[in-house]
């Protein structure tokens, strides 16, 4: 058997130990890759056949000049960077490391919410600064009044979830112990799933935001989710109703939700992801008492790093070991896929 080629290509020097554990056993060349503009990715990937993705931008223009790869295996859950669409048609597999931080992701989301519902970041602030004998004498209650905060029970409210994956769904069983209500939009999940977690679905986004106190967003990044949070489905929401992001920032038309959380249209965010990434000193987000925001760090643990390069070596060693892999994110391709490989088909 033949050695199978590897491209591996990355912004910064990646941590090779985990992924080459997992594919102890197997034939291959690796090779690291650098890159820093397309023409570097389109070289680095020549003659591959599996390619492994740390955070590098291929757009259809790179994957059109894919000479030899029949898969790619993305870090991350989130795939936006690749253009899937173009990986299909040149019938190569894209993978991604699905389910890899779902537990970290999901407990990120209920902090956001809890912080949200309790202002967390107004009442520490409060503390910090020596205030809190400021507050007037009928309580705080009126205290949080005057500065028009409004704080929210938890108990016997309704989570909206936009999306009903793994990481909504751990999301689901974590807020039922809060005594949240669930609904959820997915129009690709099949109705007997949601109804495992207790969850009942609706077939409209218009609904979510007008049934929700709380949505949360649960979606990868692409034609169809792009800004599919937006003017509309904000002036639907609640005026007490708190959003929750922890997926992708261009799922939500920013400036949008900037308007609605400067008018009142809704009550606040908890954000962990922009349209922009980093963001900048002048976003008007910034400045907003009733924004809570992180630094794209829902996924981020001490054990994280170590599970995803376990997952993205495990994908690699399937695809090279002729098995389809778990996490595939183009499907259609199946139908294709033996006209590349023919070792696939058997």
């Amino acid at each position: 058997m033949s050695k199978s080629n590897i491209s591996y290509i990355c912004v910064a020097e990646p941590n090779l130990e985990q992924i080459k554990k997992e594919l102890n056993g197997l034939e291959y060349d690796l090779s690291v890759h650098i890159c820093n503009s397309e023409g570097e990715t389109i070289e680095a990937v020549k003659g591959a056949d599996l390619i492994i993705n740390e955070g590098v931008p291929m757009p259809a223009s790179v994957i059109n000049e894919i000479d030899s790869a029949y898969s790619i295996v993305s870090f991350g859950h989130g795939f936006d960077r690749i253009d899937d669409e173009a990986a299909t048609k040149n019938k190569i597999m894209l993978t991604n490391t699905a389910g890899f931080c779902s537990e970290e992701v999901s407990n990120h989301a209920i902090m956001l919410l809890l912080s949200c519902a309790k202002h967390l970041n107004f009442l520490n602030d409060l503390v910090k600064s020596g205030q809190w004998d400021k507050a007037p004498s009928e309580g705080m209650r009126k205290f949080l009044a005057e500065k028009k905060l409004h704080m929210p029970p938890v108990y016997n409210q309704t989570l909206g979830l936009i999306g009903f994956g793994n990481i909504a769904r751990a999301t689901a069983r974590k807020a039922k112990a809060f005594g949240l209500k669930v609904v959820s939009y997915d129009p690709y999940v099949e109705p007997w799933i949601a109804r495992e977690y207790e969850v009942e679905l609706y077939n409209s986004l218009e609904s979510i935001a007008a049934i929700s106190d709380y949505v949360s967003i649960h979606l990868p990044l692409n034609n169809e989710t792009k800004k599919i949070i937006n003017k509309e489905f904000f002036k639907n929401m609640k005026n007490t109703a708190f959003i929750i992001n922890t997926c992708r920032g261009g799922t939500i038309d920013e400036k949008a939700m900037i308007d609605a959380l400067k008018s009142g249209c809704i009550a606040g965010a908890g954000l962990d992801v922009f349209e922009e990434e980093p963001i900048k000193d002048d976003n008007i987000l910034i400045s907003l008492p009733n924004v809570i925001m992180t630094p794209h760090t829902a996924g981020t643990s001490t054990g994280s790093d170590e599970v995803l390069y376990k997952y993205v070596g495990q994908e690699a060693y399937r695809v090279l070991n002729n098995q389809w892999p778990m996490s595939l994110v183009n499907p259609d391709v199946k139908n294709m896929i033996s006209n590349r490989n023919p070792a696939m088909s058997k």
